[in-house]
């Protein structure tokens, strides 16, 4: 992956992050954290990996809440970052955090 390309996935990351902590349009959205991002190389489409930190919010239910706001997640992303291109996000729950979970409670003993 071009250097480019890595720089802007890390800005994206970093700024829809900051978005659900500090200028989320629902509180729910502070419960969900982004743990990736990945460009395609035209720097157009921005694939947002996700987990929630909230038991009681289901990865279902943090998709159903960010896909309703990814318009609104993508305007406020666009008055913090200028590029020639606002990228499309699209949003993907993060599978490898469930996995970590399960592993360490295999390893403390934990059914």
């Amino acid at each position: 992956m071009p250097d480019r390309v890595r720089r802007v996935a890390a800005l994206v990351k970093q700024n829809v992050a900051s978005i659900l902590i500090t200028d989320a349009p629902r509180a729910q959205m502070r419960w969900i954290t982004i743990t990736d991002c990945v460009m395609t190389r035209d720097l157009k489409v921005a694939k947002l990996y996700y987990t929630s930190i909230e038991r009681n919010l289901t990865h279902q239910e943090a998709g159903k809440i960010l896909s309703e706001d990814k318009a609104e997640i993508r305007r406020r992303l666009a008055k913090r970052i200028v590029l020639k291109y606002l990228p499309d996000l699209s949003f993907v729950w993060d599978r490898s955090v469930l996995i970590e979970e399960k592993l360490r409670e295999i390893k403390d003993g934990k059914p």
